[in-house]
């Protein structure tokens, strides 16, 4: 527990990070992690794959751009920075370790933003108790576009910290406007990542299956309803062994992977 104050007292954070839970979600992650190390070790090696495998569809040289990059849990950072001229990291704040991790690499750039582009409308609208913002559009990189984008375990936590934040300040919004925003958000992030990348990949939890006694008592879609086509890598993540977060049920996700977006995107409805 001190460890955990000491890094949330610390650790430089914008405002709208603060507001939103990004700076106690990113705490909780880290201790997550380290109480969880064994289980989630097939997972992380699952995810080193599929980055190094997802990089060679891009051409060497140029710049990457890694959405999600958190604390580098899930990320052969050094593998990357020997493939491409500079990485990008993007994420709502960059821990201490993750901070000193960059430094020792000359090609390594971080980015703090809010890579959909809802969370600031988001704030004035529950200001001001208007309704859900619907005109946002994820900001532009400097220097886009960039060789290689990859999306981590990004697409299904978006919505998550706004619509709670949703039902805290505004739970008299209907449940159907809460669900169209977040597919702004979701399909945004895709378009996005597309936009801006020659060649974009991305890994994301699909579902969640809560077990007891070996047995699967419930599965809870991750998507947010997304018709996504077959990954083409997937993966189990332990990711919340009994008791981590319930006394009794184990907490797995299924992860799937795509190399080529643009194979997911092509199937979206026009905006």
């Amino acid at each position: 527990m001190l460890r955990e104050a000491f890094e949330y007292l610390t650790t430089p954070c914008p405002p709208l990070a603060r507001r939103f839970g990004y700076l106690s979600e990113m705490v909780a992650l880290g201790a997550r992690h380290r109480r969880q190390g064994r289980a989630w070790a097939p997972h992380v090696a699952a995810c080193h794959r599929f980055v190094e495998q997802a990089m060679e569809w891009a051409t060497p040289g140029g710049r990457a751009l890694i959405a999600g990059s958190g604390l580098l849990i899930e990320i052969p950072l050094e593998r990357l920075t020997a493939r491409f001229d500079e990485v990008v990291l993007v994420d709502m704040l960059h821990s201490r370790a993750v901070r000193r991790r960059a430094a020792a690499l000359p090609n390594v750039r971080l980015v703090e933003m809010d890579v959909s582009g809802a969370l600031a409308p988001l704030a004035a609208s529950l200001d001001s108790r208007g309704p859900l913002p619907t005109g946002f559009v994820a900001p532009m990189l400097e220097g886009a576009p960039f060789r290689f984008a990859l999306s981590c375990n990004l697409l299904s936590q978006l919505p998550l910290l706004p619509l709670e934040a949703v039902e805290r300040r505004a739970p008299k919004i209907p449940a159907a406007d809460r669900m169209a925003f977040a597919l702004r958000m979701v399909h945004g992030h895709l378009r996005w990542l597309t936009a801006i990348a020659e060649h974009a990949a991305l890994f994301t939890d699909i579902d969640a299956s809560w077990i007891h006694g070996g047995t699967v008592s419930e599965v809870e879609d991750s998507t947010w309803g997304l018709a996504l086509p077959a990954p083409d890598m997937s993966w189990l993540w332990d990711i919340a062994p009994a008791p981590e977060q319930d006394r009794r049920h184990d907490l797995r996700h299924s992860v799937g992977g795509w190399f080529d977006l643009r194979s997911v995107t092509s199937a979206f409805p026009p905006c």
